[in-house]
């Protein structure tokens, strides 16, 4: 799905999804946290980020462990101000070489047009 078939979803939706898909394809952690509020939560398997540096910290060690990240959006959910984007993720991991792809979802809440 390309973000063009994403008619019905806000602009501004779309435009903080297109960034973040951005900023973790092009390593750009800077990017990344931008579009997130002071006081977020960046919850993963396993571990919790709270606050835009935990996440940045956690963003440049991926990045360091990497490479070759590409996202496909799926699909996107919004409600009011939640939403869920379904994606595919794949990306290769720099010491082995090996290539991964998940299927993943993430959930969101925005306050102000952060990430919150």
């Amino acid at each position: 799905m390309s973000f063009s078939d994403l008619e019905s979803i806000d602009p501004k939706i779309k435009q903080i999804v297109e960034r973040q898909i951005q900023a973790w394809e092009t390593a750009d952690s800077d990017k990344l946290i931008a579009d997130f509020a002071e006081d977020s939560w960046f919850i993963v398997p396993g571990s919790t980020f709270r606050g835009k540096q935990q996440i940045k910290a956690a963003a440049n060690q991926y990045f360091l462990e990497f490479t070759a990240t590409k996202v496909i959006i799926k699909r996107i959910i919004v409600s009011g101000n939640e939403g869920t984007v379904e994606w595919s993720w794949r990306d290769k991991n720099k010491a082995t070489g090996e290539e991964s792809l998940a299927e993943d979802a993430i959930v969101f809440e925005l306050e102000q047009g952060k990430i919150k």
